[in-house]
């Protein structure tokens, strides 16, 4: 049978595709959809969703112990305790019923220190501390223990209560624990507050864009309405430093009773809120006859009349807020403060024109003699606090009052530095980026010292933006001026952080990436040499089995760590291949470290980690044996100017964040001065003087060799030519004298520069003596150089022997790398 080769089938004729009519038109293809804004639209609208819906007139909802309960809006929540206190207040029938008062009052038990007669003093007495009162000392007195002679000297005076609370009738000691929860009350050893007076709310809410102090209709001239937060601070007894202390912060709502100088506050801690109901009963009608308990539930009154109007006029209102039981304590605190009386009638006329001064700025502030401040006046703000049904009370004085002013001076002051020294860093980074353009100097910086100092000026950023946030619109008492000045600062650190920091790391990305890639592969062998390999082996093998073994073991690690290599190489193939996936990843982990990294015990050694930016340049400089890669005034005043936020706000005692002068910013000063240290060294004494010589770089060419004197028997190759050809100056090639020429004078027959420098021209052979030679002038170098190092390197002798200024050729390589004379290339200098 013959066969035949196969056939070609034929093709199948094709039609010309016809050209469409010029009235046909195609409809274009529908656009994918672009999954970045459907991601940014998801976020908008639940971002913008939470908590801003509709009221709802009805239905029903899960509280948070289970129960089903009529969902409440905050306006209707307002507007009941509003009705439930009027027709308390005109006598009509309803469920509610006002708070009894208090079994013990703060005021019962003040000691006689802060109890002032209003009679004996004129009633004169500061009208408003808006402000903050820091650093007070607090006195615990358990009032149910039996009374002792170790009290504080405090309570000397005090009406104290002869029988102890648990004692008396009516007294729950489980609901009292309950209540005390974890704080410990015996150990709370310091008070700090800041709070807000203004004028009681008028009935007509019309004028509310006015300032308090340019009301004129005001129905309680003697009564002002305080709000604030408080924060105690407790103390293990085993620890003296703040190291382990322990806070809680509370809300308050008060009244301030400007002609006793008196302040009966109620305060709940945070999350929770607090019943202002319960402010006329803080002032005991027993003991006013009536006539100031019904001016407190008239203030009262006038409060919940505001509140409803505020919701009325909101935009979208919301369900009721539930509160947030603290977990810690839910000690309701009952606080009475006493202001210290104003000595002298001219002392009061001054105190009053200086804050009517502050109120309405005239022009004469200046000239005006600053009074004391009410901490300032013997003996000072004090008083009581009860924890009710707790059965604790704290004696508080001693602490320092701050005014809103003398705050907002703080601030401008911090504004101004901070907005000085972001703009310095900014205008270093900007240079050091102009004299550093060329691969050759962009070669030399380290990319995570630069990326170290963008984060720093990340979080300046954030810190200036979240106070000039919060300032804006309340730079003084008049409303005016303010958070605008951080902003100045907050920019200069953004430009850092998100402009030429990143410009400049990627610019060193991109010239330094070479350096990590992986070499190519080797070619693969010809399949001759791999069978000849292979039958080699396999004899080997037959002849050694124990070498067989030991390939064995080998190939079975390999195959064993095969998947954890393959995990590894797939992660960073992810990383690299998707940038998104890398912002991803440290977005997630800057939230989820967050806020760990600012926990007291951690800060510290996180911000030792961020301001150890020049580790990373040494460790190039060594590596790589790089020298003059960045400048000293850059150098400095980077490692100066970043210092300044932190020694502001742990060294400085009156700085505006009312920290505490703190012992550890002092090792993060000395920790930056060895950096520079180190980096001084590395200039004078070599990149890597204290590396061991396992890990130290190939030695490079040496351009401040030592020139030996001449004379008439060794003359120097370079008398002749002792200028320099880029700026045509003398070159001064001996610049010490003394011992250290009589040194290179003893030494110069044996190892001559001629012989050095025509090797660096013309390669020669060099025996083992020329070795040992070269490593003892090395030495010698080293030891001399160290004491005139520097003298040396006002000159620069390229390899090809022409003599130039350091400075000169450095700025010259800068831009190109070869000889301004010959054209030759010039090694890295």
């Amino acid at each position: 049978m013959s066969s035949q080769p196969p056939q070609d089938a034929p093709a199948t004729p094709r039609s010309p595709r016809q050209p469409l009519a010029p009235d046909v038109e195609l409809n274009p293809p529908r656009p994918r959809p672009n999954l970045s804004s459907m991601l940014f639209l998801t976020a908008f609208f639940f971002f913008m969703s939470g908590g801003n819906h509709a009221p709802a007139t009805g239905g029903m909802e899960i509280g948070p112990d289970g129960e089903v309960r009529p969902r409440v809006s905050e306006l209707e929540y307002v507007r009941g305790m509003r009705d439930e206190w009027r027709g308390w207040l005109n006598g009509t029938e309803g469920n509610y019923t006002e708070p009894a008062v208090p079994d013990m009052l703060p005021s019962s038990i003040v000691p006689p220190t802060y109890a002032h007669d209003p009679l004996q003093h004129s009633h004169r007495f500061y009208s408003n501390i808006t402000g903050f009162y820091r650093h007070a000392a607090v006195h615990p007195l358990s009032l149910s223990e039996t009374r002792n002679d170790s009290l504080a000297s405090f309570w000397n005076g005090s009406a104290l209560p002869l029988r102890p609370i648990n004692e008396t009738e009516g007294w729950n000691e489980t609901r009292a624990e309950e209540m005390r929860g974890a704080w410990d009350w015996a150990r709370t050893v310091r008070w700090d507050m800041n709070l807000k007076e203004r004028n009681v709310s008028s009935i007509d809410l019309s004028d509310k864009l006015l300032h308090p102090a340019e009301k004129d209709e005001n129905d309680y001239p003697e009564w002002t309405w305080v709000k604030g937060a408080l924060t105690l601070t407790s103390r293990p007894a085993s620890v003296s430093s703040s190291s382990l202390d322990e806070t809680i912060t509370y809300n308050f709502y008060g009244l301030h009773h400007i002609p006793n100088g008196t302040y009966n506050l109620f305060a709940l801690p945070e999350g929770m809120r607090p019943d202002i109901r319960r402010l006329p009963g803080l002032w005991g009608e027993a003991r006013w006859a009536g006539e100031v308990g019904n001016e407190t539930r008239g203030i009262v009154l006038r409060e919940l009349d505001k509140e409803v109007k505020v919701q009325q006029d909101l935009f979208v209102l919301g369900d009721m807020r539930p509160d947030d039981v603290s977990e810690t304590t839910t000690c309701p605190l009952l606080i009475h403060f006493s202001l210290p009386p104003i000595p002298s009638p001219s002392l009061a006329s001054e105190i009053q024109a200086y804050h009517a001064e502050l109120s309405n700025p005239t022009g004469l502030l200046t000239s005006m003699k600053r009074p004391p401040g009410y901490s300032q006046l013997p003996p000072g703000l004090g008083g009581v606090v009860v924890a009710d049904g707790c059965g604790w009370a704290l004696g508080i004085e001693g602490g320092e009052g701050l005014g809103v002013d003398d705050f907002w001076r703080r601030e401008v002051d911090y504004s101004v530095m901070i907005a000085l020294t972001q703009l310095l860093l900014l205008y270093l980074l900007v240079h050091q980026m102009e004299l550093t353009r060329t691969p050759s100097t962009l070669s030399k910086i380290s990319i995570w010292t630069i990326a170290l100092m963008a984060i720093i000026d990340s979080y300046v950023f954030s810190l200036n933006v979240i106070l000039g946030v919060v300032d804006v619109g309340h730079g003084g008492p008049d409303g005016r001026g303010g958070g605008l000045g951080v902003w100045v600062g907050g920019f200069a650190a953004f430009a850092g952080a998100v402009i030429f920091g990143p410009r400049y790391a990627v610019t060193l990305h991109r010239i330094q990436a070479p350096e990590g890639a992986a070499p190519p592969p080797a070619p693969a062998a010809p399949v001759t040499t791999a069978t000849v390999t292979s039958d080699s082996n396999n004899s080997t093998n037959a002849n050694d089995p124990e070498g067989a073994t030991n390939a064995e073991n080998v190939n079975g690690g390999r195959n064993r760590f095969a998947g954890v290599r393959s995990v590894t190489e797939g992660l960073g193939q992810m990383f690299r291949g998707r940038p998104a996936v890398n912002w991803i990843v440290m977005a997630l982990l800057f939230f989820l470290l967050g806020p760990l990294l600012f926990t007291p015990s951690v800060f510290p050694i996180f911000l030792t980690s961020l301001y150890s930016f020049w580790v990373p340049q040494i460790w190039r400089n060594a590596r790589r044996g790089n020298g003059r890669a960045l400048g000293w005034g850059f150098v400095l005043g980077m490692s100066g100017g970043r210092l300044v936020l932190p020694l502001y706000a742990f060294a400085y005692p009156n700085n505006m964040f009312f920290t505490e002068p703190k012992r550890w910013v002092w090792g993060l000063v000395a920790w930056q001065v060895v950096q520079v240290g180190v980096l001084y060294a590395q200039e004078r004494f070599g990149p890597a003087f204290f590396l061991p010589k396992s890990m130290a770089p190939p030695e490079s060419y040496n351009y401040h060799p030592i020139i030996p004197p001449p004379d008439a028997e060794n003359p120097s190759p370079y008398d002749g030519e002792t200028t320099c050809s880029i700026c045509y100056e003398e070159v001064d090639l001996y610049p010490r004298s003394g011992a250290l020429s009589l040194s290179t004078h003893v030494h110069s027959r044996s190892n001559s520069l001629d012989k050095k420098s025509s090797f660096a021209v013309f390669p020669t052979v060099i025996s083992s003596k020329d070795k040992i030679s070269r490593e003892k002038e090395s030495e010698r170098e080293g030891l001399l150089g160290g004491l005139g190092g520097l003298d040396r390197r006002n000159y620069a002798i390229a390899p090809c022997g022409h003599v130039f200024h350091a400075s000169c050729l450095a700025q010259w390589m800068s831009i190109k790398t070869i000889c301004p004379l010959c054209k030759r290339s010039l090694p890295p200098m």
